[in-house]
């Protein structure tokens, strides 16, 4: 039975990828960005982003984020990343993000406590992502949900084509929003944990060594310095986790797009960078 390694990327709209496509002249050469749109055909994602779904995998290009831009998340640079040391070799990524979602609400998870609601799903909404951007509130843990859904089908449609799926790699990208709230902070270490702990649970046949690679979040978020050590004390504490520091490693948000930069979101060559981060940062595959 051929193996699957799977990845999974997880968080809010820096995981959804909110970073142009365009920008990505001044940085990289034309041949390099082609190869990029092109997309990696052994690289497959499965997707709910913001307010797109793949509906099954496909492969890993451009524009697996939201439906009205030409824009891109950390997957292009982890298929990128990896294609780069595993010429060649099949990986897939699941990835369900949103953009302005919280640890403390939506990604709230069942060990948590007492908030979680095992029912909350996207659905509940006629257009989650409008319902997000409107600022309407969502019942506890329904990103949670998702995650684990789409996970859970990834893998079961995986082991209909005759492979033998096992996550490696848990890349988060998140805590912009809870790094507003003081509650949200305060709790985040907690959440966090449980969050972990329950992902493992709900997946455990499916588990096989895997890292859990949390991003810290850049300098415009209110709290960006407590965030960043409560993310790093946690991977410190906890053998399967690493930390990546996103602005020890020089990744920007005030340049682009050109002459009205998006403060809260990666500049295009950092969220290519962010990728790398992620790969650089992963367990060796078998090849």
């Amino acid at each position: 039975m051929k193996r699957a390694n799977i990845i999974v990327l997880a968080g809010q709209s820096n995981a959804v990828g909110c970073s142009y496509v365009e920008c990505l002249k001044t940085h990289f050469p034309a041949e390099r960005i082609q190869k990029l749109r092109e997309g990696f055909e052994n690289i497959k994602i499965n997707y709910y982003s913001h307010d797109v779904k793949s509906g099954g995998f496909v492969k890993t290009a451009f524009n697996c984020s939201v439906s009205d831009e030409d824009t891109f998340g950390p997957e292009v640079g982890i298929a990128e990343a990896l294609d780069e040391k595993y010429p060649g070799k099949e990986f897939f990524i699941v990835k369900l993000a949103f953009g302005g979602v919280t640890l403390y609400n939506d990604f709230l998870s069942p060990s948590s406590g007492d908030k979680y609601d095992k029912t909350s799903y996207a659905s509940q909404k006629e257009d989650a992502a409008k319902a997000l951007m409107a600022g309407e509130s969502f019942r506890p843990g329904w990103c949670c949900n998702e995650l684990i859904k789409i996970v859970s089908e990834s893998v079961k449609t995986l082991e209909k084509e005759g492979y033998s799926p096992k996550i490696k790699a848990f890349c988060w990208m998140q805590g912009e929003s809870d790094a507003n709230s003081e509650a949200a902070t305060v709790e985040y270490g907690h959440n966090y944990g449980a969050f972990i702990s329950d992902f493992k649970s709900a997946l455990s046949s499916y588990i096989d060594g895997c890292v859990f690679i949390d991003a810290g979040v850049s300098t415009v978020w209110e709290r960006y310095v407590r965030m960043n050590e409560i993310k790093r004390k946690f991977a410190t504490d906890h053998s399967d986790c690493r930390f990546i520091d996103t602005i020890g490693a020089g990744l920007t948000t005030m340049n682009e797009p050109f002459g009205h930069p998006d403060i809260g979101h990666y500049d295009s060559e950092s969220e290519i960078a962010l990728g790398h981060l992620f790969a650089d940062n992963m367990p060796g595959f078998d090849t």
